[in-house]
């Protein structure tokens, strides 16, 4: 690309901010929006709407920013997550890593044929043959139960006027002899009735196997080529990063986790950007992504809010591809892993602490600190440790671990017949209408979006939460919250999805802004001792 075409891409900024530029790039999971960045999303935020006239009212987008330093002075590139309107390039935002909808590519022709499978595997399930079978089977079914009814019946009177001739006339030989055979007749008919029904019945169930063996032989082989067509897709996908490195997303999620990865990666905005920075010089100083318009049905995205990059999709090639740059570190990294854990009770039991924020439950595959590794050290001669529930990693407050085995199975019983009372206080982003109600927004997990959740009234798991406002102080709204059921961050969607409070938690960086914490905290636990029944309840004071 020369000079020129380039600089279509390089936005002025008309009122550059006064603030000098971070000395290093944000961390892209985790971050709050530099006022370069911010000035370069409103910048671009007014284009949109009075330039671009995108219809985002029904479904709205991701979009981004990135700040760079080029030959020409400070500026912005413009991109978005995707397509919009069945478009990959539009000018002024950078262009796909790899455009998928070149009518001369192998993905378009691929899907094509992924297609065509469809369709067919459609008209077999939904086509005349195999519904005719179906109806031939529901007939044949019927005819046998009318005819072995009328059977029965049949039976049963030629039985009661047999036992009448019996009785009549009990020493008659030839007549019980011929009665006998009778009865044996009518026991083969029925016999005989069974077994052409199972016999005609099989052959229905050969014919059917046989259709449903080629639909499952079409969606394997569908299942197979789409797995191929991923697979090259992401081998198509080649990413420079700022260490003169080159390589592909398939190959970057293989040194990653030995994984493929998720549909749709390498489509969202920020690795967009870096790539275009990468490939032509230009070096990222700060970023930020915005979502613009409706959001997605069941999910929370506020139109005009800042989002950090994905982990699912992003996480594993934004860390090659910022490789040579100065990246802020992952601000959970720098957390103090030595202080001691407040323990709240303690017995032969159970251990109660007060779990910090930004701490994990249990251990898990990141490294970073878990209330069971701490307690593990702290109480080296435990033979067994284990919490009985959990809390998200951004949530402080009590948390309930067992010192052996029968404790733990038994206080789980008790959290899965809802027998464990709990107290969270959260402080709200703005004020909210109702003082005092419950929430039921069931929810499920994001499969594109991890580890997101969303309201899903088709799939969701129930997931229940009352509240009551406890103050409101400088526009922020104190509240408690008690779920009656313990979904993954249901106390966080119920906050801010528009069906509940509509408003996030304070500083909740996946459904609201980040700040310097999750106000969340899980202040109050009530439970019965496993051996003598007793009701306990445990506080821990509310750190903000």
């Amino acid at each position: 690309m020369n000079e020129r075409m380039l600089e279509d891409y390089l936005h002025i900024f008309q009122n550059p901010p006064e603030v000098p530029l971070p000395d290093s790039f944000d961390f892209p999971h985790q971050y709050q929006p530099h006022p370069w960045a911010i000035a370069a999303a409103l910048a671009l935020q007014d284009s949109i709407d009075q330039h671009f006239q995108f219809d985002l009212t029904a479904l709205g987008k991701m979009f981004g920013v990135l700040v760079v330093e080029s030959s020409v002075g400070i500026r912005y590139l413009a991109g978005f997550s995707g397509k919009i309107h069945d478009a990959t390039q539009i000018t002024g935002f950078v262009p796909p890593i790899f455009d998928t909808l070149d009518p001369n590519g192998f993905f378009l022709s691929g899907e094509k044929e992924l297609d065509a499978l469809t369709l067919k595997i459609r008209d077999i399930e939904q086509g005349p043959q195999l519904k005719n079978i179906h109806q031939e089977k529901k007939q044949l079914h019927q005819e046998f139960e009318s005819t072995m009814m009328e059977l029965k019946s049949l039976i049963a009177r030629n039985k009661s006027k047999r036992d009448a001739l019996r009785s009549k006339d009990p020493k008659n030989e030839t007549l019980l002899f011929q009665l006998n055979e009778e009865s044996k007749t009518e026991q083969l008919q029925m016999k005989f009735l069974k077994r052409e029904n199972k016999r005609k019945l099989s052959e229905i169930h050969q014919r059917l196997d046989s259709i449903y063996e080629e639909i499952e032989q079409l969606k394997t082989l569908r299942q197979d080529t789409s797995k191929a067509l991923q697979i090259r897709l992401f081998e198509a996908y080649r990413l420079q990063n700022f260490a003169s490195e080159s390589s592909t997303i398939f190959d970057v999620f293989q040194e990653f986790s030995e994984s493929i990865p998720p549909a749709g990666t390498g489509e969202c905005v920020l690795p967009k950007l870096v790539h275009f920075a990468a490939l032509h010089g230009l070096v990222p100083r700060c970023f930020a992504e915005f979502w613009w318009g409706a959001p997605p049905p069941g999910e929370l995205r506020r139109h005009g809010g800042y989002y950090p990059a994905c982990r699912a999709k992003c996480e594993p090639i934004l860390k090659f591809q910022l490789k040579g740059l100065t990246v802020d570190k992952n601000p959970l990294l720098t957390l103090v892993q030595d202080t001691p854990l407040e323990i709240l009770f303690e017995d032969e039991s159970l251990i109660a602490v007060n779990k910090p924020y930004n701490m994990l439950s249990v251990p898990g595959r990141t490294g970073f600190d878990s209330v069971e590794d701490r307690l593990k050290i702290q109480f080296p001669k435990l033979a067994f440790i284990k919490a009985i529930h959990r809390l998200d990693m951004a949530t402080s407050g009590i948390l309930l671990l067992a010192k052996n085995p029968v404790t733990h199975a038994q206080i789980q019983q008790q959290f899965a017949k809802k027998k464990v009372k709990k107290c969270y206080e959260a402080l709200l982003e703005s004020p909210i209408e109702q003082l005092e109600g419950t929430i039921s927004l069931p929810l499920r997990l994001n499969l594109d979006h991890r580890p997101h959740q969303m309201v899903c009234f088709e799939f969701g798991k129930v997931a229940v939460t009352s509240f009551n406002v406890l103050a409101v102080q400088n526009m922020r709204t104190r509240v408690a919250m008690y779920p009656e059921t313990g979904r993954t961050h249901q106390l966080r969607v119920h906050a801010a999805h528009h069906q509940g409070l509509n408003t996030p938690i304070v500083g909740d960086e996946l459904y609201g802004t980040p700040s310097d914490r999750l106000y969340l905290h899980a202040k109050q636990l009530t439970f019965f001792h496993p051996k003598n029944q007793q009701p306990i309840t445990l506080f821990a004071e509310v750190p903000f």
